[in-house]
């Protein structure tokens, strides 16, 4: 597939909401279609070539991304906008916009310099709209999961280099830990923030970073077996500089919360050359937060850990389709924190996505999905001795169906209902609306 739709993977998600789904879902498909065709390679963004023009509203330029492409220069832009209301539940009723236009810029310097294997990669964001989480329902996951960072920021700014016919990839500068973290394909089909992107309870425990909100950072990816892949990385941990006023060019080094170290480790089935079986991924990951962190009952300590593990794997395929993504896949993400001092403890999503019910619509998908986030136990005990109504947990079903109506344009009509907002006494909320996704 095209070296665009691996670059894509850089319009993703935002601190608080994440990344467009569209390119994502493209993004690994094409890794998906590249694993099968090829010998085993780590992620990265400078991947085969296709015609460039394919998948844009915008074409091929009369002829000039073609031209550049050739060059070793690509460009991509892409619109996303989320349009709910809740006309049931929340605090209040209302409806809102969210929307986030992403641009960004790769150039191979393989094809530009004759430099094997490197890459640079820069890419920016503005986004706009109200969240309606904030200004009517008063929940914890926003239902919208375009916002977040309503300004314009730059984003990521990076090296990469890959070894050994890519079977080793580095990355090195301005990063976003959600692109290679805690991710898969089948999240971008939500829109719910609690799925799309990253599970949403990663960002309210430690200072992970995800579209638009780079940081420095180093990643390390190698596949030493055939199905095996580990991604190590490490990451600046200061959340000041997400805040929109630096518009993401405060490149301070400088740290609020130390650094995160992090692994994933997974293995992937039916993915090979000549697989012929119906796919699946099992990871498992380990986080540490060097830097100091507030105990909710008392005092301050230092250094956070976290593990998470996510699960996916198709159950049913249809007997004529044996070579396509077509088929019902169940998932789930579970993450594990230390109570004393973290929001979610525990936190989990769990999911059914079916691609292509029918065969004349592949593209298409039904989504099901619940999230559930459970509060802090130390947490409440210091709301209640504070006088505070205690926070429990909060859930969320969402069912949408995602309309690929053509290579760059998508519909979503989307179906939401929020169980106890925020863990407090709040109308449960019902939710109606719709995404909608341009590559431009």
């Amino acid at each position: 597939m095209k070296r665009f739709l691996l670059f894509s993977l850089l319009f993703s998600t935002s601190l608080f909401a994440d990344r467009f789904p569209e390119l994502q879902k493209q993004l690994r498909e094409a890794q998906e279609q590249l694993e099968q065709a090829e010998a085993y390679t780590p992620e990265g963004y400078a991947e085969a070539a296709a015609p460039p023009g394919e998948g844009h509203m915008t074409g091929d330029w009369y002829g000039w991304r073609t031209c550049l492409a050739n060059k070793g220069v690509e460009f991509i832009s892409s619109f996303v906008t989320d349009m709910v209301g809740n006309p049931v539940g929340g605090k209040a009723r209302g409806f809102t916009y969210t929307g986030s236009y992403g641009l960004g810029m790769n150039i191979d310097f393989e094809k530009a310099l004759c430099i094997k294997g490197m890459a640079f990669t820069v890419t920016a964001v503005w986004r706009t709209g109200t969240s309606l989480t904030l200004s009517k329902i008063k929940n914890q996951f926003n239902v919208q999961q375009v916002f977040g960072s309503q300004t314009v920021k730059l984003d990521e700014l990076f090296l990469y280099q890959s070894f050994l016919d890519k079977r080793i990839v580095l990355k090195l500068g301005r990063l976003d830990a959600g692109n290679d973290f805690l991710q898969s394909n089948l999240y971008y089909q939500y829109v719910n923030n609690a799925f799309d992107g990253n599970p949403v309870a990663i960002f309210n425990n430690f200072a992970f970073t995800a579209y638009p909100n780079a940081t420095w950072g180093a990643y390390f990816a190698v596949g030493p077996f055939k199905r095996v892949l580990g991604k190590m990385a490490v990451f600046n941990a200061n959340t000041n500089i997400a805040k929109n006023k630096y518009h993401g060019i405060n490149f301070t080094f400088k740290n609020t919360n130390g650094v995160i170290w992090i692994t994933e480790w997974g293995y992937q089935v039916n993915q090979e050359k000549g697989d012929t079986g119906m796919p699946g991924n099992y990871r498992v990951g380990f986080l540490y937060q060097t830097g100091p962190v507030s105990k909710f009952l008392n005092g301050t300590v230092r250094g956070d850990p976290g593990f998470y593990v996510l699960l996916d794997q198709m159950i049913y395929r249809p007997n004529t389709c044996k070579k396509t993504n077509r088929g019902l896949t169940p998932f789930v993400a579970l993450l594990f924190a230390p109570k004393d001092k973290n929001l979610f403890p525990f936190f989990y999503t769990a999911g059914l996505v079916y691609q292509g019910p029918l065969a004349c619509r592949p593209d298409d998908s039904v989504n099901l999905g619940m999230a559930y986030g459970k509060y802090s136990s130390d947490l409440a005990k210091s709301q209640r001795r504070a006088g505070k109504e205690a926070q429990n947990f909060e859930t969320v079903i969402e069912l949408n169906y995602w309309i690929q109506v053509n290579k760059w344009f998508t519909i979503t009509p989307d179906l939401q209902y929020v169980i106890h907002p925020s863990g407090l006494n709040i109308p449960n909320a019902f939710c109606l609306g719709a995404q909608i996704g341009i590559v431009l």
